[in-house]
């Protein structure tokens, strides 16, 4: 679609519907926007034309995106993130020192229970560093978080790259151990002894953010009959009782996991993955940023030493 050169009344009509879709439709934004729902939808109205696309349905069926609603929604966030990092800049030229503004981190669902790196412990040193910042976490799949740091929706992103973008700074931050697993009720949970031919005639649940040509060769063969992009939706997979699965051995050495996963000849069907910090290229690293990656990168080489 063509856009047309953004005007004051654009980033506001863009305000607006940021709102609306945060409350989760229009009769709800009335209350956050202090204006009348008829009001909100004429200001929809007004932006849809603007860029003559159609952002939302709403009726009977209720508020809900559409697919170039989604996309320009995305593109707000980040557009009015850039703004607030345009005016954190700013304001730390004359503040001697002092963090305000705003921080985006966005992590990899699941490594709360890594046993080295915790990231709640580096939020609160950042937190007695910079009180005055405001601070917002997301979790998401890897590709995922790619897009959010492209995208400007987040400032920093932990996770598992298996491949090299030229978009990126790349920092090793620690490791995770990975084992081929298996489920309570799969006919290989209570084998006797369980051999490389079974493994391979056995049902498997790929990891939707791995590619065939980045896993070991030992890895590879498997029959591939599930997908799941996180996990969570790995575990629900390999406890159903039908699927073998990778899963980190922080996840399912958990009590409650313990029991009913275990894993599958880890001599042959075991590895590790390094998990990296993100950031753009392209796109200044704000003061909150900058102290927080020098945390992490801290608590990195913390980790890589055995402290």
């Amino acid at each position: 679609m063509s856009v047309p050169a953004l005007a004051t009344v654009d980033l506001k009509l863009l305000s607006v519907f940021l709102a609306v879709v945060r409350s989760g439709g229009f009769a709800p934004a009335q209350a956050v926007l202090n204006v009348s729902a008829s009001t909100i939808s004429i200001q929809i109205a007004t932006l849809e034309k603007r860029l003559g696309v159609t952002l939302c349905r709403r009726g009977r069926g209720g508020f809900a995106l559409t697919e170039e609603g989604r996309r320009v929604h995305e593109a707000a966030q980040a557009l009015f993130g850039h703004l607030e990092d345009f005016r954190t800049h700013l304001g730390n030229l004359g503040l001697g020192g002092a963090l305000v503004g705003r921080l985006t981190v966005a992590v990899m669902e699941n490594l709360i229970t890594h046993p080295d790196f915790s990231l709640s412990r580096l939020i609160a040193r950042f937190k007695a560093l910079a009180p005055d910042v405001r601070l917002t976490v997301d979790t998401a799949a890897p590709a995922r978080l790619e897009e959010m740091v492209i995208g400007g929706a987040s400032h920093l992103a932990i996770g598992y790259f298996p491949r090299r973008l030229a978009q990126f700074h790349y920092a090793r931050v620690c490791d995770v151990e990975m084992e081929l697993c298996v489920g309570e009720g799969h006919p290989l949970f209570d084998a006797p002894a369980v051999t490389p031919q079974m493994v391979r005639a056995a049902e498997h649940a790929h990891r939707g953010y791995v590619s065939v040509e980045q896993t070991p060769d030992a890895h590879r063969g498997f029959v591939f009959t599930a997908d799941a992009h996180s996990v969570e939706a790995l575990a629900i997979l390999v406890l159903s009782g039908r699927y073998l699965a990778f899963l980190p051995t922080h996840f399912t050495r958990r009590p409650s996991y313990a029991a009913r996963i275990r894993p599958l000849l880890p001599q042959l069907y075991s590895y590790r993955s390094d998990m990296q910090l993100i950031w753009s290229r392209a796109a200044p690293v704000t003061a909150p940023a900058a102290r927080f990656r020098d945390l992490v990168l801290e608590d990195a080489a913390r980790i890589a030493g055995g402290v």
